[in-house]
């Protein structure tokens, strides 16, 4: 699906395939939305120490959009979820191969 952003979208949750939200949704422009991303518990403790950069917003292309709900932005199986490159159905059958569950020396 490619999808049309509006105005109504700003501040709505945008959530992986496998129901990760990775930010909010803090402007529209054009076919394209600008996303707060969502700090996990690290990220947060490092910023409120001042120990580490806060991450910058990212910008969500209308291809990578599955569907747009009332409540929330919901993105294709194939959205990479960063430098990675790996995308949720990796991280949901645990094929990273920097996973140490993967390494058979571990």
């Amino acid at each position: 699906m490619c999808a049309t952003f509006t105005d109504d979208d700003v501040g709505k949750p945008v959530e992986r395939a496998d129901g990760k939200v990775i930010g909010t949704v803090e402007a529209i422009e054009g076919d394209r939305a600008r996303v707060e991303p969502a700090p996990d518990a690290l990220d947060s403790i490092m910023a409120r120490f001042g120990w580490g950069d806060t991450i910058d917003p990212f910008v969500l292309e209308a291809d990578a959009v599955d569907a747009v709900t009332d409540t929330r932005i919901h993105l294709t199986e194939e959205f990479s979820t960063g430098e990675t490159g790996t995308t949720a159905a990796d991280e949901r059958s645990g094929s990273r191969q920097d996973n140490p569950q993967n390494r058979p020396d571990q």
